[in-house]
């Protein structure tokens, strides 16, 4: 069990320190590959286009500048949950 818990905390911690520091351009990545609404299913938004309905989706391109600054704060939550996983592992492995 320790040893699940430090390659967790390891991966989560790496994960999201790459996030946070924005590494080469990690968090505009991410932001611009998971957030998009392009990325998605085109015929729901051609649907909506024809009918005049405002989708929620299609506000993302007014706030596209706000998301790679709020994937940066995820990843450093993201970081601090895999630090605490990695010192529980350590801890364990120490006392055990």
């Amino acid at each position: 069990m320790p040893l699940t818990s430090l390659l967790l905390g390891a991966a989560l911690f790496s994960a999201g320190l790459t996030l946070a520091t924005d590494y080469r351009g990690a968090a505009g990545m991410f932001a611009s590959t998971f957030l998009d609404p392009n990325q998605g299913d085109r015929a729901i938004l051609r649907h909506y286009a024809r009918r005049g309905i405002d989708h929620p989706e299609l506000h993302y391109f007014n706030e596209a500048l706000r998301h790679p600054r709020f994937v940066r704060i995820g990843g450093g939550f993201v970081s601090a949950v895999g630090l605490v996983f990695l010192t529980g592992g350590a801890l364990s492995l120490i006392r055990g």
